[in-house]
């Protein structure tokens, strides 16, 4: 089924007074998502007020008051903060188990790391299969979007090439100079594709002799 908006784990965060045209940032929760094909992420937002505010960037939102605004331009903050806008207008968020509360490094567009901890992951899809797909989320370089709480007090949502994670159990994080060079293997397989000559079987094991 598809969907374009989904639940997030709610998050205790301040809207900032730029997006509301007030004098001072306004605290309340953050506690949905959505995505629009071309689009950043859109998060939607309960005031303390009571006012429910939607469809904001996540460059709207700060987890502390003393936060770094990174640059003057709203446009450019928001640059920083999520790299891809959206690759379809369905949507799915998960939290996953082993990352959770994990550190990650975020490599931004100035070419700044940037330091955060983990809350949850977003990604796209191609929904009803009855409409046409006019996105690439099922592409093989689609981009899922790990949502961060950045120390500087700012939030990110980043893909996984752009994120150096820690986890003091195994992981020796490698040299922020110097990152592996990775080539992710792209090419679609099918695990169908096959000869079916030997045709089929009312047997668990196709290859079982029939007398």
């Amino acid at each position: 089924m598809s969907q374009l908006n989904a639940n997030i784990p709610y998050l205790q965060c301040y809207i900032r007074k730029e997006y509301v045209g007030l004098d001072e940032d306004v605290p309340g929760y953050l506690f949905g998502v959505k995505s629009m094909l071309n689009r950043p992420l859109h998060f939607h937002f309960l005031s303390k007020f009571g006012a429910t505010i939607w469809n904001m960037p996540i460059s709207a939102f700060v987890h502390r008051l003393d936060y770094d605004k990174l640059d003057e331009d709203e446009e450019t903050r928001l640059q920083m903060l999520q790299t891809w806008d959206c690759q379809s207008n369905n949507i799915a968020v998960t939290t996953f188990a082993f990352l959770q509360n994990k550190r990650a490094d975020v490599f931004c567009r100035d070419k700044k790391w940037r330091t955060g901890h983990y809350i949850t992951t977003i990604d796209d899809y191609e929904g009803d299969l009855n409409e046409l797909n006019v996105g690439y989320s099922n592409d093989q370089d689609s981009k899922c979007y790990h949502l961060i709480a950045l120390e500087d007090g700012n939030y990110c949502v980043q893909p996984n090439n752009l994120l150096r994670w820690h986890n003091p159990d195994f992981v020796i994080p490698y040299d922020k100079e110097n990152p592996p060079r990775f080539e992710i293997y792209k090419v679609q397989m099918s695990s169908e594709d096959v000869d079916r000559s030997y045709g089929n079987s009312p047997y668990f094991f196709y290859a079982h002799d029939e007398d």
